[in-house]
């Protein structure tokens, strides 16, 4: 891009070329260049108008770059990008044939609209209106950003929930997918992370996203569970039921990846507190943990589990429990203590 030098002011020509080639006209005012200058270049077709205020100063089309500076130029100082457009300021990249027709920028009409939605978050009482494609967000949430250059970024997992939300609300469910897995593999993102975000956001078009994250996590528990099996299979300690369901009379109470009977004690992998606080009540010792800690510290989480073992009593199940090794769970009907 050339170096937009020439104006009377260095500081604007310098502030010029920090932005990209993008202005505003309160910019261009305080440095000393006429809003008549602004409008009759972009009635000749030199510059352009690319949102009310905001100019990109070349008759070329704006790169995706100027379009995010734009962006935050329109929305005011306290804004921050969030969704896909963060997402790929972030280096995550969705592939376009899983996203429809919202991942590039074309020319539609004197603008030369972005397909590529452009969400900004602001705070609740900033006088910006949504324009074209950029949506401004009101919320009560605005993230501490990540500075990356000149952009104000949200963080990858409040991003991913972002850009999801929009999905659905596009009626573009089946964007959900892409984003997440494109997130999680190649942007790091942790599940907890968006099951956090997720938690805290509207409920409003989140069903598609829940369900989505449940998927993956009922996945990364079972992933997990099996490394985890492989890894006792090999170093023990030996003598556990594999994959159990724990039953109380006929109602099953829980699943637990690793029961010793003879020592009442069971480790569960993402665990709901009820099922937790169910078998506490019934005498186990419950071994909790994440999906995430079995992959990250699988030797931390044996250790814990030869403690508690080593320190364990016989024990004799309660009265009516009965375990039912998930693998046979179709021919055979639980066996009552």
């Amino acid at each position: 891009m050339a170096k937009h030098t020439g104006y009377e002011n260095p500081a604007l020509s310098t502030l010029i070329d920090s932005q990209y080639g993008v202005l505003t006209a309160a910019q261009a005012k305080a440095g000393g260049l006429p809003h008549e200058t602004l409008r009759r270049r972009v009635q000749r077709g030199l510059w352009q108008r690319l949102v009310p205020g905001v100019y990109a100063l070349q008759g070329g089309p704006p790169s995706r770059l100027q379009w995010l500076v734009a962006a935050q130029l329109y929305a005011g100082e306290y804004s921050v990008l969030t969704g896909q457009a963060a997402l790929a300021v972030h280096g995550i990249r969705i592939p376009s044939d899983r996203i429809g027709d919202t991942a590039g920028f074309g020319v539609v009409g004197e603008h030369r609209l972005a397909r590529h939605r452009l969400d900004t978050l602001v705070p609740h009482g900033t006088r910006r209106q949504s324009v074209a494609h950029l949506r401004i967000i009101r919320t009560a949430r605005v993230p501490e950003a990540t500075r990356i250059g000149l952009l104000r970024v949200a963080p990858p997992a409040r991003s991913v929930v972002d850009g999801c939300l929009a999905a659905v609300e596009d009626e573009q469910p089946e964007s959900i997918d892409a984003i997440v897995t494109a997130a999680m593999e190649d942007g790091g993102v942790q599940l907890a992370e968006l099951e956090y975000e997720l938690g805290k956001a509207s409920r409003k078009y989140s069903a598609a996203i829940r369900t989505e994250l449940r998927k993956c996590r009922t996945h990364a528990r079972i992933s997990a569970s099996h490394g985890f099996l492989r890894k006792l299979g090999t170093s023990g300690p030996f003598g556990e039921m594999q994959d159990v369901a724990i039953y109380l009379g006929q109602r099953r109470v829980a699943r637990a990846v690793a029961v010793w009977p003879t020592r009442a004690v069971a480790v569960t992998v993402d665990p709901h507190p009820v099922e937790v606080s169910t078998l506490t009540t019934l005498g186990f010792a419950v071994v909790r943990v994440t999906s995430e800690q079995l992959v990250q510290d699988a030797e931390g989480v044996l250790r814990q589990l030869r403690g508690v073992l080593r320190n364990r009593p016989e024990a004799v199940l309660s009265a009516g429990v009965s375990l039912l090794p998930l693998a046979s769970a179709r021919r055979k009907e639980p066996a009552h203590a």
